[in-house]
């Protein structure tokens, strides 16, 4: 699965393996709190510059499923499936 193909996903539970499933393969997620979202870690650069990402509206929507609105939900979502994989 690439990035992209995760706007397709409705189910919190899905996305979540989906994600484990890209860390494996080398991608990184985190929350970044001047997106107010989570993000993949090639977006970095275009968050830090003010730029729009090309993984925005895919992102977006990986929160809204995973109901990530805020630092505390994100550490909530990370606790329930894990996402940090620590």
């Amino acid at each position: 699965m690439n990035v992209e193909e995760l706007s397709k996903i409705t189910e919190p539970e899905k996305m979540a393996e989906e994600i484990h499933l890209l860390k494996k393969v080398g991608e990184q997620f985190f929350f970044s709190e001047k997106a107010g979202r989570l993000i993949i870690g090639r977006e970095y650069p275009f968050i830090e510059n003010g730029q729009k990402s090309p993984y925005e509206d895919v992102m977006k929507h990986v929160s809204e499923v995973l109901g990530i609105r805020d630092r505390k939900s994100y550490e909530e979502v990370d606790r329930r499936y894990n996402l940090t994989m620590y």
